[in-house]
């Protein structure tokens, strides 16, 4: 017998408030109340902008006299957190922000009028110089969160002694109550680690979205772990054909695993004995030290690129179809994942040509873009146009005209100045 259940409809003075009183666009977006809604937000954004410049100011006049002593706080960011009831995270960024904010008039004004964010500011304001303030407060209108917080940490650079001191915290603990682990690595240990398992979760021959029998990508994650762990065990011990247990004939890894990709980004003369000066960073993962690279180096596949003054790759092939793998290499640093805006997706992404191959688009850095797979999607079947250069900004168009855009890592070119 079948039970057919029924929900008597509200009375108009119910307690329930009613969120919805339009029904779902279907057209997503395209109707002119989610075109006001989407200005409304905007315009808010930019006044929260504003006020927290102000903000700011009052902030550093209050803290420069200690004011906040009086109402019995012993510091700055314990009277933001009691008298303005934020996060004491939030309260150490204002802090920080204003004490920094008033040498620098370019990203203060930037802040003032809305076109950068408290959460873009603050990265920017922990490494900006007068020398930088212009620079930067241009560069940065377009920047994502992410991409400020990347270039701090590429202007802090890294040490020896750095890369020894997370050598030496290195942890990896069980909490066998919820059958959880809990890792602390270093960046090329965990560059490792993340590249095996991520190989090996991102099978082709997985069922789609919409299968039955189709698992996350974070269960996949999960599996390949142990497949790992039992892979190893397993070949620790010979059969009696003289091949591995862990292995086919052929040497390759069994289960469908991939061996682990590491990308280490590094100027010439750290590698070539010496004491020789440059950079070397862990692509995704930020700069190491010198004597990190150097070991990394040492059981390496170097794959060389000729580069402009500005950091970028002048060996390009642009009739080939297919990128080459130091374009791959490099549309993957200048991107840093799905270069949809707001997007940043980096686990598994494709290679796009922004004017089509067969159309005659070349095979050329400014004409190569990262997309994730559902926008990749987008710009191939659901409407969705770029313009603009690849190694710099480009701009999304959607099916109903609204625009956004997007622009590459702060620390793909050397143009802009790096250190405080």
């Amino acid at each position: 017998m079948a039970l057919a259940a029924t929900t008597a409809p509200a009375s108009p003075d119910a307690a329930t408030p009613r969120l919805r009183t339009r029904p779902l666009s279907r057209d997503r977006g395209g109707d002119a109340r989610s075109a006001a809604l989407a200005e409304s937000m905007v315009a808010h954004q930019r006044a929260i902008s504003a006020h927290h410049h102000a903000m700011l100011a009052d902030i550093a006049e209050f803290s420069l006299t200690e004011a906040f002593r009086g109402d019995g706080a012993l510091s700055m960011e314990a009277w933001l957190t009691d008298r303005c009831h934020v996060s004491s995270a939030h309260a150490r960024t204002l802090v920080a922000a204003a004490e920094k904010l008033g040498g620098l008039p370019c990203l203060s004004d930037a802040l003032s009028a809305g076109r950068l964010t408290l959460d873009v500011l603050a990265p920017l304001a922990a490494v900006a110089t007068r020398e930088t303030d212009a620079a930067l407060a241009e560069a940065s209108a377009h920047w994502t969160v992410p991409q400020p917080k990347e270039l701090a940490r590429a202007a802090r650079g890294a040490t020896d002694a750095q890369a020894a001191k997370s050598f030496s915290g290195r942890f990896l603990r069980f909490d066998d109550a919820r059958c959880a682990l809990w890792a602390q690595l270093t960046k090329d240990a965990y560059a490792v680690v993340k590249s095996s398992l991520v190989a090996r979760a991102s099978r082709h021959d997985h069922p789609s979205t919409s299968d039955p029998d189709y698992e996350p990508l974070e269960r996949r994650l999960a599996d390949a772990l142990v497949e790992v762990c039992i892979e190893r065990g397993r070949s620790d011990g010979g059969r009696s054909d003289g091949s591995r247990v862990g292995s086919s004939d052929d040497g390759r890894p069994l289960f469908g695993g991939a061996p682990a990709t590491l990308i280490v980004h590094a100027d010439l003369s750290l590698l070539t004995g010496g004491d020789g000066e440059g950079s070397a960073s862990l692509q995704g993962l930020g700069p190491i030290s010198a004597e990190v690279a150097r070991r990394l180096s040492c059981d390496a596949k170097p794959t060389l690129s000729l580069e402009a003054a500005d950091g970028t790759i002048l060996d390009q092939f642009p009739l080939r179809r297919y990128p080459t793998t130091a374009q791959r290499i490099e549309v993957a640093r200048r991107d840093g994942g799905c270069r949809f805006p707001g997007c940043g997706y980096s686990l598994i992404t494709n290679v796009h040509h922004m004017h089509h191959w067969v159309k005659g688009g070349p095979t050329v850095l400014s004409n190569l873009i990262t997309l994730c797979a559902p926008h990749h999607s987008r710009v191939h079947e659901l409407g969705w146009k770029m313009s603009g250069d690849a190694n710099g900004l480009v701009t999304f168009t959607g099916p109903h005209g609204r625009q956004s855009t997007s622009s590459p890592s702060p620390v793909w070119r050397r143009s802009l100045p790096m250190r405080n």
